[in-house]
Formats: structure tokens, sequence, C-alpha cells
């Protein structure tokens, strides 16, 4: 149903075994997410900003209102969140309007209208599933069937993309958004229909959260970049149409957001939500790219290591396709600066890795490249042990303390759980990150740092001297 809307050229070559197996994949994605979001976690041990996202949702079911004066007194959100809760909200002419953007709480509102806080998880789980579809999509492009599907299937399965969909948060669904754009953006000719689908993703990213505004030029300017390259050819016409109304419905919808901001907030600032604070450049950087990397609990190190292998696959992407790894870094990079500028890099109270999903989704590009091409031992040895240790990390997210999301201490509770199974220390071999009310936090075993990082710099430099990429064509 995707497939022509996102990319005919993918289309063509997909087979209906090819369709069948990846079938059968995103089923048993599919079983695990609804098994997370619904039994294992079951809408319960809300944490951070969750039960918020949802009294906005409730306020709109039940009061038809964005104040949240009403959910607040009369203790509605005792429905999924069983404490006293602060409002996170902004005081403003006798009501309470919410920090939190509000195009999330729209979307769970159907959902959670049928079911409660378990309807608002089992769309959620959706639209991971959806974006495990979409990075298979995208994979795709670049690699074979079976590089494409394997990893797409190790992504979707790792512990990062398990936790989040059962969990209240709109960076699973803003990757979605973000991809979905991206993948009609250089689908081929601009038609009418993928330039409306495009135009209506963005100018629905900002409603979600005001970071993705960084995104959205970024992809007009991808699909700008491809109309131009087509330049010359005779359909150009009505792929301009196209393109213009690619660019109207963005610009409306940030326009509309600005003025729903000053009517709501009396600022008519995009970060009214946030009283102007844009929560850009608030933090060193480096201790952000450090933390997402190498952090015990909140980073890829600790909680999904096959995500390392997209600094080879990077590589990889841009010998293979080299327009498409530009567009790809276009889009993604200026995102990912700033959110290692963020005080909570780590996301919060939140699952592992929560700020990452929207460009890991694209990076995992050239891990399918990386996959298909490996022809070294040690590239073929790194692989399946990254592989391996990601998954026996997402086993482990049902026997895990606090449902798998990190504990106050800094620690993965999913290495606590492999420790006891393996009974090896293996938190003792990882640095750790203590997050902490006043200023950024501290570290543990902050020297493990340069270790790992000079140790993994050195492997991915050996498999990128190892192996040589083919062309899509070879």
């Amino acid at each position: 149903m995707l497939a022509p809307v996102f990319d005919t050229r993918v289309t063509r070559f997909v087979s209906t075994h090819e369709r069948r197996a990846a079938a059968a994949v995103f089923l048993l994605v599919a079983i695990c997410y609804a098994g997370y979001a619904l039994h294992i976690r079951g809408g319960a041990g809300l944490t951070g900003d969750e039960p918020h996202y949802l009294a906005i949702t409730q306020g709109l079911l039940l009061y038809h209102t964005l104040d949240q004066h009403s959910v607040l007194y009369h203790h509605d959100f005792f429905s999924y969140y069983p404490y006293l809760m602060s409002s996170h909200a902004i005081h403003r002419n006798g009501q309470l309007f919410s920090i939190h953007y509000i195009g999330l709480p729209v979307v769970m509102l159907p959902g959670f209208a049928l079911a409660g806080v378990k309807g608002a998880s089992a769309t959620l789980a959706a639209g991971l599933l959806l974006l495990s579809i979409l990075v298979w999509r995208l994979c795709r492009r670049v690699a074979g069937p079976a590089a494409a599907l394997a990893t797409a299937a190790v992504v979707a399965l790792s512990a990062p993309f398990v936790l989040n969909s059962g969990a209240i948060y709109p960076d699973g669904l803003s990757a979605a958004v973000l991809l979905g754009a991206f993948l009609a953006a250089v689908a081929g000719p601009l038609t009418l229909r993928r330039g409306v689908l495009l135009g209506v993703l963005l100018a629905f990213a900002p409603w979600l959260h005001v970071k993705l505004l960084l995104a959205v030029p970024a992809i007009l300017l991808v699909v700008a970049i491809e109309v131009w390259r087509r330049r010359g050819s005779p359909g150009i016409k009505p792929e301009l149409r196209a393109l213009a109304l690619a660019y109207v419905l963005p610009s409306l919808s940030i326009g509309g957001l600005s003025c729903f901001n000053a009517a709501v907030y009396g600022n008519a600032s995009l970060t009214a939500e946030y009283a102007g604070s844009s929560f850009v450049f608030t933090d060193n950087p480096l201790a952000g790219l450090v933390g997402q990397l190498f952090s015990e609990g909140a980073g890829v190190l600790g909680v999904a290591p096959f995500f390392f292998l997209c600094v080879p696959g990077a590589v990889g992407l841009w010998r293979r396709d080299r327009w498409l790894a530009a567009e790809i870094a276009i889009v993604t990079v200026p995102y990912w600066l700033v959110t290692l500028t963020y005080r909570n890099w780590w996301g919060g109270d939140a699952p592992p890795l929560r700020f990452l999903l929207p460009v890991v989704a694209f990076w995992v590009a050239g891990v399918a490249v990386l996959l298909e091409d490996a022809r070294a031992t040690l590239t073929r040895c790194v692989i399946v042990l990254s592989v391996v240790w990601t998954l026996a990390l997402s086993i482990a997210v049902p026997f895990a303390a606090r449902h798998g999301f990190p504990v106050a201490s800094g620690h993965s509770p999913l290495l606590d759980v492999l420790s006891g199974w393996a009974r090896l220390p293996l938190a003792a071999w990882m640095p750790t990150f203590i997050p902490q009310n006043v200023g950024p936090g501290a570290w543990q075993q902050a020297w493990l740092v340069p270790v790992w990082a000079t140790g993994l710099a050195i492997l991915a430099g050996a498999i990128i001297k190892r192996e040589r990429y083919k062309s899509p064509d070879s």
C-alpha cells in the first residue's frame, strides 16, 4: 500500500517472495510491539512527560479544551497515573495551557477514546511499526532483499525501538513523519499525489515538536534538489506545480502554529510552549556526543551496539549512492547536532536513544550496504557480534526493572539482566552517566570513554579499509 506512494523504483524489483518474507518479519515486529506496549508495560509506570501528554488528550476528550484545570482539579488523570501530578503548564488569563505541543495528544485521541492509555499506547506502537516498514523501504533503495530486510528487522527489534513502542513520547512518530516525507521527496518524479503527501507530513511535523522545524526546510531542500536534477525532462512543469504545493502546505502550517501560540500563550514565537526558549545550544555538544554514544543506560553502547555499524556503513553508502548519502546528511546532521546540545540529551526519564530515533532511522541505510557487501572475516564477525548483543539486550526487556527504562543511577537494567544470566559484571566495563536535577550530571568510570572510543574507531577504520563496496549496477 505504501510502496506506490513512497518509491515506485523500489516497487518494481520487490518480488512476491520478498513481500511475503517482509510481511512475516513485520508481523513478528507487530507482535513484539503489541506485547510490550499492551502487556509488559501495559500503560503502567508512566514517567517524565508521559502523563502530561495524556492529560492534554484527556482534556480534549472530556472537556473539549486545552485548559488543564479540569483534568487536574477532578483528578481525572488517576485513571492512568496514580500520583498527584504537577501542571507542566503556563498560566494565562486564569487558564493552564500545557508546555507540550499538541500534535501527539491529537494523534492519540481516537485510541485513548476507545481504550484509554492502552489505546494511546497501541496507536504509538502502530507508529513505530510504520517507521520500521519505512526503514526497510529506505534500506531497499540501496541494498538487496536479504540485507535490507535483515537490517530493518534488527533495527525494529532493537531495545530502543521496542521500548519506544510503549512510550508516550513524540520521537517515534516524529521519525516516521520525517522518514516518510524524505522517501516521498526522493522517490522519483514528483507527482501531485506525492507532493500533497510530502506537504501534509511536513506541515504536521512542527506540531509534534519545535525541533522538527530543523528538518522541514532540509527535506524541502532535498526535494528541490531532486526536481532540479530532472530540470530537462519533459514532465518538469507538473513537478514544479507539485513542488510549489509541497512548499506551501508547511509554510501555512508554520504560520498557523505561530497564530495558535499567539492566541493560546500570548506569544507568536514557535517556541512559546517553552516560554520562548529555543532549547538550542544550551549545553556542551561534546558532552552530548559522548553521552549518546557511550553512556551505559542511555547510549548506543549500552542498549543497541548494532547502531555503531552506521559509522563504517556511512562510507559504504557514500560509495554506493553519493546523492542519497548527501541528502540524508542534509536532513539528519543539523537535527542531530541540536539534540547534542540539550541538557537532557539522554531523553530525560524516557526510553534510551529517544532523541536519536529520527536520525538512526535514516543512518541505518548505510548498515544495509555494509551487510550486503561484507567480505572480510573481521567485518562479518563484528556484524554477527553486534546483532547477537543487540538482540540479547532486547530479549532482556521483559525481565528488566522499570520495563527497560534507565534507572536513576544511570545503569542499564537490560545490562543488569544479562549480567545475571552470564554471571559476569558487564556494567563494570562501561562508563555510566548519572542524570541530576541540577547541572548536566556526573560520570562514573569516565576513563572508559576514551578506551571505548579508541577501540571502536580502530575497529571502524579496519572495516572500512578491508571492504570494497559495490556500485548498484555491479
